[in-house]
């Protein structure tokens, strides 16, 4: 990225000084964050909307809307969800492009397929099993396939820039180079260069049904409309397991930007940190990606089965709790060990000499030229 031009004052004028640009606070991630975090909770009042009135008719639907609910919330710690909105919120902020509302736009895609299918089954009833199957078996072999390929893509891109910082170029993610690499995997990471495009890819990866928790809400949907429950009482079914998942995959998304833009708002001081988050998540997803791709092979390729047996049995889905939980440590710890530095070379700045004006008196450092700014004036009340 280029850097932007010093201003030339006019003659006789004296220089404008130009302040660096404000750090990122949590008060400004919590803002930035406000019309994902409102959309999640309109999703919930929806939901409880049709579910409430739906349970004080039929006791039984308490239990069976929580039980939904859970399976949403523990959805969202797939590893693939987790590996997938970490590695796009940091592509994203490579390309400097807003990334708060991935977890969310990720989510509402995935989820659009069990609430359809929750609506199919409220209309055809028994049905749904064969429709269940015929749309499994297409996105057994579609959704595998485009989540191993974005995944291996996203961490290919990733763990290229942390090679990048690693050879001492701080600014790598601003850095579009034109490789090999780069040419052989344009076309997929072109598939998601906004937000919101990550809608499709969830809805195509949700078309598997390849976790428990979308299966066993399917079952609780074709139970409930077998016994006869009105249609909103079935459709609250999947907007609570949708409104349980948004939840946590939009946190996840909120919370990773603020991490990355944090490690990007100073790259040079912040540099180990940058290094560690986004290697453990670019290898993580690196991971996750070609046991996807191996076990989906190995499902459709009998030749392909023998070479890749090892892999076909391999559970990846307690990858994302760990790296949700590595990156959270390791930004706490980063977090506190920053703000520590910075304030010792504030105190150390505070007991420097004052400066010497132009008439050899000595004045107070002005704020940027060593001596610690209050808090009082700093942005956002940091």
């Amino acid at each position: 990225m280029s850097q932007p031009r010093p201003h030339l004052p006019a003659a006789g004028t004296e220089p404008v000084l130009s302040l660096p640009p404000a750090p990122l606070t949590f008060r400004t991630t919590v803002r930035r964050s406000l019309p994902y975090l409102s959309g999640v909770l309109g999703l919930h009042l929806l939901a409880l909307l049709l579910w409430i009135p739906a349970a004080l008719h039929t006791p039984l639907l308490w239990g069976v809307g929580l039980t939904a609910y859970l399976f949403g919330l523990r959805h969202a710690w797939d590893a693939d969800h987790i590996a997938v909105i970490d590695n796009t919120v940091r592509k994203l902020l490579r390309l400097e492009r807003p990334a708060y509302g991935v977890g969310l736009f990720f989510s509402l895609g995935h989820s659009a397929v069990v609430f359809l299918l929750a609506v199919a089954a409220a209309v055809i009833g028994k049905a749904l099993l064969g429709l269940q199957d015929r749309i499994g078996l297409l996105g057994g072999w579609v959704a595998p396939l485009v989540a191993g390929s974005y995944l291996v893509t996203v961490a290919a891109v990733n763990l290229v820039s942390v090679r990048r910082v690693w050879k001492g170029d701080d600014h790598a993610q601003d850095h579009h180079h034109g490789g090999f690499l780069a040419r052989l995997i344009a076309p997929l990471t072109a598939l998601v260069g906004r937000q919101w495009q990550v809608l499709p890819l969830g809805f195509l990866m949700g078309l598997g049904f390849d976790t428990a928790s979308e299966v066993a809400l399917l079952a609780l949907a074709g139970s409930a409309a077998q016994q006869g429950l009105s249609v909103a009482a079935i459709l609250s079914l999947p907007l609570l397991f949708a409104a349980g998942m948004t939840l946590l995959d939009t946190l996840d998304g909120v919370a990773m930007t603020h991490a990355y833009s944090w490690a990007l708002d100073n790259p040079r001081a912040k540099r180990s940190y940058n290094l560690l988050v986004t290697g453990v998540s670019g290898a993580v997803a690196l991971v996750i990606g070609v046991v996807t791709l191996s076990q989906w092979a190995g499902g459709h390729f009998p030749a392909a089965a023998r070479w890749l047996s090892a892999l076909q049995n391999v559970d990846v889905s307690p990858l994302g709790f760990w790296l949700a939980g590595v990156t959270l440590i390791v930004f706490v710890v980063a977090t506190v060990r920053y703000r520590s530095a910075s304030r010792f070379v504030g105190v150390g700045a505070e007991a420097r000499p004052p400066l010497a004006g132009r008439s050899g008196r000595s004045e107070p450092a002005r704020p940027g030229e060593g001596a610690a700014m209050p808090r009082s004036a700093r942005p956002d009340g940091e």
